[in-house]
């Protein structure tokens, strides 16, 4: 029998509830008025730990550097929100820049609201807040998702519902966690996009390397990537794609991602080349 703590919130009953709060076009203001009213307190950083479940999240150095200078300028214009962990410890569920930035500029202690949470309800805090960030970093995004999809059972059709996305979108998000930590980081890092990523997740691990050194070596578009990507996934003996357009004429054929179109100036045209690709 699971221990009781695992069971998931989301009843069929309060999940309807749940997606309806989460269609707010400002959920995070509604969620921090909820916070704000919660005890606020000074608690010394160093009792606080990292979130755990996107603690290995790497934030770029002049992001802390940015949070740090405001800090110190101009303090905190709302608390952090924490939970009560082991002992006289906290976890961070939200503000993870302003923790980072708060450390960096050394303050020895930091405003914080404590709620005494769950790790559902902490993982659906942060869903929302990643969520409605302008600069979303999906692969906190993913990792939460992971989380959610293997503690608690969540599908991705319900993930999709709760992030106003679609399901396809939801498992290439997903898909980012295949991917070699170090590339991994070096999304987060904005060393590499997540169009880069999603061209080179296809690819068997042993080839990732030389394509991240090919993105970086020769500045590669995604489109150019994705390409490459084609190119190196097409079984031996099919067709490339100038191939095609020299076979059939350079300007009637035309290549999207994932797809090839043909065009013909008459319906002779297309009967003669459907003709030919009979043999």
């Amino acid at each position: 029998m699971k221990n009781e703590k695992s069971k998931p919130l989301l009843s069929s009953s309060s999940l309807s509830d749940l997606i309806e709060k989460f269609s707010q076009e400002d959920v995070i203001a509604v969620m921090e008025k909820e916070y704000q009213s919660s005890p606020n307190q000074l608690i010394p950083i160093g009792m606080i730990d990292d979130t755990s479940f996107v603690k290995d999240v790497k934030v770029p150095e002049e992001v802390v550097d940015y949070f740090a200078a405001g800090l110190k300028e101009k303090g905190f214009y709302n608390p952090l929100v924490v939970r009560p962990i082991v002992g006289d410890r906290y976890e961070l569920i939200l503000g993870r820049k302003r923790f980072l930035g708060a450390k960096k500029a050394g303050l020895l202690s930091i405003p914080c609201a404590i709620r005494e949470v769950g790790d559902e309800e902490e993982l659906l805090m942060l869903l929302a807040d990643t969520r409605d960030q302008r600069d979303t970093n999906v692969v906190e995004m993913a990792l939460v998702y992971d989380a959610l999809q293997k503690k608690f059972g969540y599908t991705q059709q319900t993930l999709a519902s709760l992030s106003h996305l679609s399901r396809s979108q939801i498992t290439n998000n997903l898909r980012i966690l295949r991917l070699p930590r170090y590339v991994r980081d070096e999304i987060c890092l904005g060393k590499l996009s997540y169009g880069h990523a999603k061209a080179i997740v296809s690819l068997p691990e042993a080839e990732i390397d030389d394509m991240v050194s090919l993105i970086h070596e020769k500045k590669l578009s995604v489109r150019e990537t994705e390409n490459l990507v084609s190119e190196r996934l097409r079984p031996s003996g099919a067709p490339t794609m100038e191939g095609l357009k020299k076979q059939f004429g350079a300007d009637s054929v035309s290549e999207t991602h994932n797809s090839v179109t043909f065009s013909f100036a008459s319906a002779e045209e297309k009967i003669a080349f459907l003709e030919k690709i009979k043999g």
